[in-house]
């Protein structure tokens, strides 16, 4: 009898295909479209502003969980990194805030094209905004931008000396931002209900 309920639990098993569906990703890459400018926006744009989307960098990740898990995690990494944030501002989908920088992370979240290379560099800041949107098949998408500027003092003597310079994000910090976002999220995907 033994042998006969063995025997008919293994045909049962390898018989009858398995129902469980495949496990749905908790995070992906947003698609390549996510950068570009919003369709309808493009006329009403100056020639300066197409001048600056071109340069606009930026990272996104789409992740399976609600807006509001995203920007609550987001401010505890800021808190767990000890970040210098200055005036943010703060809503259900997006946050923008300055963050202080010294000279190695201006030189580091910033391309070495864009910095003068006759300036002793000091600290720079960055502003940053953090915007999550919900999409309709049950992802959060989280795009990260960062602008910045640095503050030193040119070592050209017949130079224009300025209070700072706008420098190009490297997307350094904006990426460190979106592989934050997926460890944690991966992580936590087994024990959450999504």
């Amino acid at each position: 009898m033994f042998y006969f309920l063995l025997y008919a639990l293994i045909w049962v098993s390898t018989a009858s295909p398995q129902q469980s569906s495949p496990s749905k990703p908790m995070v992906r890459p947003c698609s390549d479209s996510w950068n570009e400018p919003e369709a309808g926006t493009k006329k009403n744009r100056s020639r300066s502003a197409k001048k600056e989307l071109k340069k606009e960098s930026g990272a996104c990740i789409e992740l399976a969980f609600s807006a509001l898990e995203i920007q609550e995690y987001l401010q505890s990494y800021a808190r767990k990194e000890r970040w210098k944030i200055t005036g943010d501002q703060l809503n259900e989908d997006s946050w923008t805030f300055s963050l202080d920088l010294d000279k190695d992370e201006l030189l580091r979240d910033t391309s070495a094209d864009s910095n003068p290379k006759t300036v002793d560099w000091k600290a720079g800041t960055a502003r940053v905004n953090v915007n999550t949107s919900e999409l309709a098949d049950g992802f959060t998408r989280t795009i990260v931008r960062g602008s910045f500027r640095g503050f030193g003092r040119n070592q050209d003597q017949f130079a224009m000396q300025k209070e700072y310079w706008n420098l190009e994000s490297s997307n350094a910090f904006e990426n460190s931002i979106t592989s934050a976002l997926r460890n944690y999220f991966t992580a936590a995907a087994p024990a959450g209900n999504h």
